[in-house]
């Protein structure tokens, strides 16, 4: 059995908040938890993707975990990142891992050259003496 409207007794239709006959939420608890369309300002189920009525776009991907969370939402709701200025603290985040790696990478270069150095030095070193 589907769900009525709360207002006038129709079925409702599947994903869609208000009434087809009496233009008035179906459900008030729906209604409270409805995201507005930031295009045309229509109600839409919680959980839905797209606009009921335009098609658009009613939730962003995180940047961070690929998550999707209605757009009038601040944070990620999977991650908790906010939203505000992500990009650029991602950017910012992968570059100091980069340094971090670059870092890394030199120390152990650094640690092999001076090996090789050390052997070859004391190659020398230890034919000279053997003169």
């Amino acid at each position: 059995m589907g769900i009525t409207c709360e207002n006038c007794g129709a079925p409702a239709q599947p994903g869609v908040l208000k009434c087809t006959y009496c233009q008035r939420p179906v459900s008030a608890e729906l209604a409270r938890h409805a995201i507005p369309c930031p295009h045309c300002q229509e109600p839409n189920l919680w959980g839905a993707q797209k606009c009921v009525r335009c098609q658009a776009w009613i939730v962003v991907q995180c940047v961070f975990c690929g998550g999707v969370s209605p757009h009038n939402q601040t944070a990620c709701l999977n991650c908790k990142e906010p939203f505000a200025g992500a990009p650029e603290r991602k950017a910012q985040r992968q570059a100091q891992q980069q340094s971090q790696q670059n870092a890394q990478t030199a120390a152990v270069v650094g640690n092999v050259a001076a090996s090789f150095l050390g052997a070859v030095a004391g190659g020398i070193i230890g034919g000279i003496l053997d003169d």
